[in-house]
């Protein structure tokens, strides 16, 4: 199965895969801030508060009337797709659907590419019962396992395990390059969830621009890039705007947990748990061409407008537990960062986007960042700084943040012992080997944040005895932990709320 005929995005993006393996490791490798009173001293403060709110995601529903039935041992040919009368593929059932129904798999695998190209249309399990569908890592004619093709907006996927695929496990598809500077749009206001994606041969998660309005909800996503490691994000999201991503566990994923970039906006990443990645965990914002902005919405190409990460575990990454490129107004709030940038990187890292070395890009720094509550622990061995901000020589000098950021209430520790350092690589305000006091003194802000030893158990979240309970700052948009336990009292500093 080939991507859209129309659409070269995924050529496009396979001939940059050369450039994108030397740009990531030039990234890795290569190497806060703004008075506390020069933003609002909350976010509830801001004109749109509601933008910001913490909630919890509804309990599932599913069509039981619309229902095509598929099993392992029915028959394309003389079937109806009827529960007595299954269809034998879910290329059958596609072929026979309307917009608007719901593909139904009796327990099984599915050995096939699933393409949808019907808007509303869901695919899941029978209840109580639990479906595979597979495809092999190693045929590049079966390059994504499921496909939502750019009319298939409003889909969902629903309790299904989803393996395999050439480049992608599952994967949302665009008009972005079809040559209409007027419909750029993509399979959008999609749902995922309670699925199990893995084994891909690139991404397990893949969303091209103009596909909006995505929701990853209580999903595992874990062992990416099975034929090609150099690429291979849990999430690699380009340009999909209000992504929400929560309630899942991301492991074992070959480069980055998750991104959001090329200009995503209102991107929320909540409640999840991120471990064991080759690259970063949770970055927000990264490197992207600059032929995959939109320019109208998006005219200083920011990698990440008004992006949201809270209540996360991070832990186990080669590079940045949370890394922030290029990013206006990013929040980042309660999360925990463990072991951290074992490879290079720092647990906190503002990063630099190149963004091809265009002419006509701008390669912004993060503006007005506000980090809050968060732990952050980095790796014995790596770099010795917890905290980053990068400057490079290239193209006339580029910085990493705009300023200083705001920040506050957050713990820092490095694995093995020994100071935490921070570092500010700016002209101006060069400043490497800082101590917590130094760095509060610098940014003109940090207040009641510490060094200690965070405490935390074997999943990470606090002990009885952390001394993080109880110092963290009160935030009217966040409202639970990484649990969905309700935080309450004073606010303790991390994913985990103890006790609750």
């Amino acid at each position: 199965m080939g991507l859209s005929k129309k659409s070269g995005l995924g050529r496009t993006f396979g001939r940059r895969c050369r450039m994108v393996l030397l740009l990531t490791a030039f990234l890795f490798l290569s190497g806060c801030a703004r008075e506390e009173g020069g933003l609002p001293d909350d976010p509830a403060d801001s004109e749109n508060p509601t933008d910001y709110e913490e909630t919890l995601p509804p309990d599932p529903v599913y069509d039981e009337a619309n229902v095509l039935y598929v099993a392992p041992a029915g028959n394309d040919a003389g079937n109806d797709g009827s529960l007595a009368a299954p269809f034998r593929t879910i290329a059958r059932a596609l072929e026979r659907a309307d917009a608007g129904k719901s593909i139904v798999l009796r327990g099984g695998t599915y050995r096939e590419t699933v393409r949808v190209r019907l808007p509303n249309i869901t695919i899941r399990s029978q209840t109580g019962e639990w479906a595979v569908i597979q495809c092999p890592v190693n045929d590049p004619d079966l390059d994504v396992t499921v496909l939502f093709d750019v009319d298939a907006s409003g889909g969902k996927l629903q309790r299904l395990e989803i393996v395999g695929g050439y480049y992608y496990g599952v994967m949302f598809q665009t008009k972005w390059d079809w040559g209409n500077a007027n419909d750029r749009s993509g399979a959008s206001r999609m749902l995922v969830e309670d699925c199990r994606i893995h084994d891909s041969g690139r991404d397990c998660v893949k969303i091209t621009p103009g596909c909006d309005d995505i929701v990853i909800r209580r999903c595992e996503i874990f062992r990416s890039g099975r034929r090609d490691d150099g690429n291979a994000e849990g999430i690699d999201n380009v340009n999909g705007d209000r992504m929400t991503v929560e309630d899942c566990r991301i492991h074992d994923i070959a480069t980055n947990g998750l991104y959001f970039k090329g200009g995503a906006q209102g991107c929320v990443v909540q409640r999840n748990l991120v471990y064991s990645c080759g690259g970063g965990g949770i970055m927000v914002g990264f490197d992207t061409s600059p032929e995959f902005f939109d320019l109208q919405a998006n005219p200083g190409f920011y990698e990440s407008l008004n992006g949201t990460v809270r209540n996360n575990i991070i832990y186990d990454t080669g590079y940045a537990g949370i890394g922030i490129y290029a990013s206006s107004k990013p929040r980042i709030y309660n999360n925990t960062v463990y072991n951290a940038a074992s490879r290079g990187q720092n647990a906190l890292h503002f990063g630099i986007s190149f963004q091809d070395w265009e002419p006509t890009a701008k390669r912004p720094p993060t503006l007005e960042p506000d980090i809050r509550n968060n732990i952050f622990v980095q790796a014995a061995g790596g770099d010795e700084h917890v905290v980053r901000i990068r400057y490079a020589d290239e193209l006339g000098g580029l910085s990493a943040l705009s300023g200083m950021p705001v920040m506050s209430h957050n713990l820092y520790f490095r694995i093995g012992g020994g100071a935490c350092l921070f570092y500010d690589q700016r002209p101006g305000s060069f400043a490497q080997g800082m101590s917590l006091a130094q760095w509060q003194a610098h940014i003109k802000g940090d207040g009641d944040s510490l060094q200690a030893d965070p405490l935390l158990d074997v999943q990470k979240k606090l002990s009885a005895s952390s001394p993080a309970i109880n110092r963290g700052r009160n935030n009217t948009v966040v409202r639970y932990d990484i649990d969905r336990a309700v935080r309450d009292g004073t606010y303790d500093i991390g994913g985990d709320e103890y006790d609750n």
